[in-house]
């Protein structure tokens, strides 16, 4: 069976397809064949009028991390030449993750990474940014809190930020985690 093509799939929408071809090509390969499949699906979950909304909004979305793109209908991706849209209804939980590297004890860089977790329990690394070891920039964090400042509006139930007790609670139960999620963002 032939796999659909996630270009022909957003030339409809000419805003996405503008803003996904600044964030970097989208191409089929023999690595990327899941994450691929897995965008066409993630594609496929919206509605055409969510499509239409999303394309009216993310023309003037900023580029988040050289990688992303935040709006209150999805947030876009880029990952492994894959342009991944993840609807802002499906989002549970956003949090920032900082790895420090070193050697011999002596610092040498830090990784900012920004993930998410969807309903379904599944975690996506949206967009990672390397910063010097002793640099005070903490670009994912503040990515965590331009997207609460955009979503919270829209779906207040989000949950933003990082502590034990949140992932406990998020990967034992990823659906009652999405149920608060829903519950919490009745308005």
């Amino acid at each position: 069976m032939e796999m659909e093509d996630m270009n022909v799939l957003i030339s409809q929408y000419p805003a996405i397809a503008a803003k996904a071809a600044e964030l970097g090509k989208i191409k089929q390969g023999m690595l990327n064949k899941k994450q691929y499949a897995q965008s066409i699906e993630q594609w496929k979950s919206f509605t055409p009028e969510e499509l239409a909304k999303l394309n009216s909004e993310i023309a003037s979305a900023p580029v988040v991390m050289k990688k992303a793109v935040f709006t209150q209908t999805a947030i876009c991706y880029m990952s492994e030449c894959c342009f991944h849209c993840v609807p802002v209804k499906d989002l549970v939980w956003v949090y920032a993750r900082i790895v420090k590297e070193s050697m011999n004890f002596i610092p040498t860089n830090k990784m900012h990474q920004l993930w998410m977790m969807d309903r379904n329990g599944s975690h996506f690394l949206v967009a990672m940014l390397n910063t010097g070891a002793f640099s005070k920039k903490a670009p994912a964090s503040d990515a965590v809190e331009a997207m609460a400042q955009l979503l919270k509006p829209v779906r207040p139930g989000i949950i933003f930020g990082y502590s034990k007790e949140i992932e406990a609670f998020c990967n034992s139960n990823p659906a009652a985690a999405a149920q608060k999620v829903d519950t919490d963002s009745q308005l």
